[in-house]
């Protein structure tokens, strides 16, 4: 089973990265999602694909994500502020992390990423 981190998870690459994970439960386990700011994109992927953790890096739109979910989500485990996408990247029950953040923004978690030997699916635009 490979463990599966989607950085920037609410975008159209996110989507269909998140589509294909869930198309093929026999070898994929989703743990980690993470965005920027999208708390209500997040809060609909939470609920449909039920991820260990979730991560925005904008800790206002955490404080949102965790008013939009209540207590609907218990099995997701909420990061927030400038290094959530760094830890949910490095994490070890992650083995693949797919990099779907937009320019530089994602250069630290990627690198955090590389760092810890996980396998890396770039789609930069």
């Amino acid at each position: 089973m490979i463990g599966v981190a989607v950085l920037g998870s609410t975008g159209s690459i996110g989507d269909s990265t998140l589509d294909v994970v869930a198309r093929h439960p026999d070898r994929f386990k989703l743990v980690a999602i993470g965005a920027n700011r999208s708390a209500a994109k997040l809060a609909e992927q939470i609920a449909r694909y039920r991820p260990a953790y979730a991560a925005l890096a904008d800790e206002t739109a955490a404080g949102e994500l965790k008013s939009l979910l209540g207590n609907s989500a218990p099995q997701t485990r909420i990061l927030a502020g400038e290094g959530a996408l760094t830890e949910i990247a490095a994490m070890p029950e992650v083995h693949s992390v797919m990099a779907a953040i937009v320019g530089g923004a994602g250069l630290r978690s990627t690198l955090a990423a590389a760092r810890a030997g996980k396998r890396l699916l770039l789609a930069n635009k």
